[in-house]
Formats: structure tokens, sequence, C-alpha cells
């Protein structure tokens, strides 16, 4: 399977105090922020001058059942077919979240070995009107 690394996501206890941390402190620039339809959750995209690298914060509501944590939250890789990944990655073992639809996105979790989720997307296919 090949895959692209594409960003690093952490959990976050508060959103908006996350970011003007990594805005102030760390010199990053807010790509943009929105709601999780999923989790009910919220995001934010930050990025540095000069990298190709993304930082995504995560906040969960705390009756989320994976909310209410702090740290890293998931790697993210782009796949060719994140349900095809899913279904080959988790033969015979457990996954975390069956793939799903997220606005442009197909996305997929699924473990390391230490339990750290790994994020699978792929773009999703546009539907056909008929």
């Amino acid at each position: 399977m090949r895959s692209k690394f594409i960003y690093t996501g952490i959990h976050v206890s508060n959103l908006e105090r996350s970011i003007s941390f990594y805005k102030k402190t760390l010199g990053m620039k807010l790509l943009f922020k929105t709601r999780i339809a999923v989790t009910g959750g919220r995001v934010a995209w930050l990025t540095t001058s000069g990298s190709k690298q993304v930082l995504e914060l995560n906040w969960y509501p705390k009756h989320y059942r994976h909310g209410g944590r702090s740290g890293l939250d998931h790697l993210a890789f782009e796949v060719e077919d994140a349900s095809d990944a899913y279904r080959r990655l988790t033969e015979g073992r457990k996954g975390v979240i069956a793939p799903f639809r997220e606005g442009k996105w197909m996305l997929a979790y699924i473990e390391d070995p230490d339990g750290n989720w790994i994020e699978l997307g792929s773009r999703a296919q546009r539907r056909r009107r008929r």
C-alpha cells in the first residue's frame, strides 16, 4: 500500500487557547478552523512559513467517546482508497473506526502496535447525479 504522510493531529483541551499559543509562541499561521460533524468537536489547522507540515488541533466534547484527554490524537496518511486500506490492514485484527465520509474525504482509523491512532484518508469519489 502506498501512502503519503500529511499531518499530525493532537488532542487539545481548549481549542482557542491552543491556537493562540501556537500562533504567539511559535509563529504559526492559522489556515482554517471548523466543526467536525461526526464527533461534535472542532478542528484547526496551522502551519509555519517554509514548511509543508501541518499541525491539526482537535477538540472533542466530553460526551464524545474518544474525548476528554490531551496529547497525540492521530497521525494522518493519504492513501488511494481508505475503505480498501482499512479492510486490508484490519484483516485478523481490530480496527478503531470503520470508513466514513467527512466532507470531501473518506476516512478510517486503525491503531499502531502501541495503540496510537493512524488516520487513513482518501479523497471521496463524487456522487453521480441520476
